[in-house]
């Protein structure tokens, strides 16, 4: 019994840093999109950035973008506990 609760403790732990590691691989993605279409409307060649601030302007933007991202998810859950009320 002890082998099978471990076990599955086991794969919930590796379910949540594959979700996790997923989350930040999109959100890094999204942060590089973003970046190089802010150069590329100032009309600023990638190549002349140096490593340094291009990685820089991508953290700056991953913040940015997990700022919205639990905004958003508050917002949400500030809404679902307020239709939870309503509905009583």
């Amino acid at each position: 019994m002890k082998d099978f609760i471990d076990n599955g403790i086991k794969k919930i732990e590796e379910g949540v840093d594959t979700i996790s590691s997923s989350y930040e691989k999109h959100i890094r993605k999204s942060a590089i999109e973003a970046v190089e279409k802010r150069l590329e409307l100032e009309k600023i060649n990638k190549d002349e950035v140096s490593e340094e601030d291009f990685e820089a302007m991508v953290n700056d933007e991953t913040k940015e973008i997990k700022a919205k991202y639990s905004k958003r998810v508050s917002q949400g859950l500030l809404a679902i506990m307020g239709i939870d009320f309503l509905l009583g």
